[in-house]
């Protein structure tokens, strides 16, 4: 299996439009569809933007039909179901589709439920929804249960494809012929920024890998290409990287020593994955304690006798400025020796507010200070950081209520993204589990329509190191 999810096939352009005409003849209807009452082995051909759940009967069909342009992919959902138990069911396209990839629907449990109070939250019986796509070859399907079934296509030319999907069982099988309808319009490589922030703790890649990794082992360089493939599939074009954290800092003759290739490795791997695009240097500071309130303090690597140790310290503290006096023009003369400089991003504390927005500004000043023309992006909940941020990263309520704002930070030659994470909720689009599939489609369209050229997600692999994404 892996963490691909459901309807996370990059359907986009053409397909986007005829599911929102179909998905709206869908609520005029009042979910007028076909039901699966029959007493045989059934295959319909459901719209896209529909979750569906493991007892639905009465779903939404669709014509098996599915647009595109050239250069894109698109998606076409059907569902299985018996009136009796099916074991081992596999699903085959026919050569016809070139490229086409079948993946069976997996349902993941959700043990807490979503509270934002939107009109629109979904709710499963079972506890369980439809999500992950897995890479299984086959499935067991219980007696009445449905089973979506995704087909991703890739439109390579123009033209009209037909293809057939069959679905065997011991002593069965049933098909349904589709077709791909690839337009003369071609998509040019996607102009917007995307981060998923990725994480390569131990207990994260462990969950990825099934055993223990160690850290900079060759298989950890292995797992580091599997997501930045991953990542650059699904056209992310920013990689969240701490040359802080990589480097190896060493002290001599009283001066600090850095020796940055640990990150040069993660860098060029994404690179030669497609993913960059641009470097978002993790952050050198944040909180140091869980009170939001608390003000900012950046790490500061400390020699004591020859052991190194950090501690966290303001911004205007002589350590920290003895270090970063040190650091940041290290780092900056490295980009450029490597023509990374123009594509670089700092990160300094994660979602400052108005009452810390003051030590905010303190260690910005820091960096703009010891490293001249370095850009500062920024996850922010403050307007308060006029000339500390460069690339403003507001969350998507604070952007819709702020826009005249960030509007004016636009025309003052600042960049603006804006991101999502456990908020917001209510009716503001996201990417809750719980939330229709119409809403994550609609992220980008926010983008396009509002003119902001980036988003930011923070949790690519965050998984609960003692929980399987699968089962919670």
């Amino acid at each position: 299996m892996n963490t691909l999810t459901y309807g996370g096939a990059a359907t986009r352009g053409c397909e986007m439009a005829r599911n929102l005409a179909a998905l709206a003849v869908v609520l005029i209807c009042g979910f007028c569809g076909r039901s699966f009452a029959s007493p045989e082995p059934s295959l319909l051909c459901v719209v896209t933007l529909i979750k569906i759940f493991r007892v639905d009967t009465n779903l939404p069909t669709t014509e098996a039909v599915a647009d595109a342009a050239i250069g894109e992919h698109t998606t076409l959902q059907f569902v299985f179901r018996a009136p009796f138990q099916v074991t081992n069911l596999q699903a085959v396209v026919s050569d016809g589709i070139p490229g086409a990839v079948t993946r069976f629907v997996g349902y993941a449990k959700v043990g807490k439920p979503y509270t934002g109070g939107a009109s629109d939250t979904l709710h499963s019986a079972d506890g369980m929804f439809p999500d992950p796509l897995l890479e299984d070859s086959s499935v067991s399907v219980p007696a009445n249960h449905n089973q979506p079934v995704w087909i991703t296509i890739p439109a390579r030319k123009k033209g009209i494809l037909r293809g057939n999907l069959a679905l065997r069982w011991p002593g069965g099988g049933i098909g349904r012929d589709f077709t791909v309808n690839v337009h003369n319009v071609r998509m040019k490589k996607p102009r917007l920024w995307i981060t998923n922030w990725w994480f390569d703790q131990a207990d994260r890649l462990t969950l990825l890998a099934g055993h223990k990794v160690e850290t900079f082992s060759d298989e950890y360089w292995k797992l580091l290409r599997q997501m930045a493939d991953f990542m650059a599939a699904y056209h992310q074009n920013v990689s969240w990287i701490s040359p802080l954290d990589l480097a190896e800092i060493g002290s001599k003759d009283g001066r600090y020593t850095f020796d940055f290739g640990r990150f040069d490795r993660t860098v060029r791997t994404f690179i030669d994955a497609g993913v960059i695009g641009r470097i978002e240097g993790r952050h050198i500071g944040g909180r140091p304690s869980e009170d939001w309130n608390s003000q900012f303090v950046v790490k500061v690597p400390v020699f004591t006798n020859g052991t190194m140790r950090h501690l966290n310290l303001p911004a205007t503290n002589s350590l920290t400025r003895e270090f970063y006096s040190q650091y940041l023009p290290a780092l900056a003369r490295h980009l450029k020796s490597r023509r990374w400089d123009k594509i670089y991003l700092q990160h300094v504390g994660d979602e400052p507010i108005d009452a810390n927005a003051g030590s905010y500004r303190e260690a910005a000043a820091m960096v703009h200070e010891f490293a001249p023309g370095m850009r500062i992006v920024e996850a922010t909940q403050s307007k308060n950081l006029v000339g500390a941020v460069n690339t403003w990263v507001p969350i998507l309520d604070h952007l819709h209520h702020g826009i005249e704002f960030f509007r004016e930070r636009q025309k003052a030659g600042d960049e603006v993204w804006f991101y999502t994470c456990c908020g917001p909720t209510g009716n503001y689009a996201n990417r809750f589990i719980e939330q229709p599939l119409i809403k994550p489609r609609l992220l980008h369209w926010i983008n396009f329509r509002y003119g902001v050229t980036g988003y930011l997600h923070w949790g690519f692999n965050c998984w609960e190191s003692k929980l399987s994404p699968f089962e919670e």
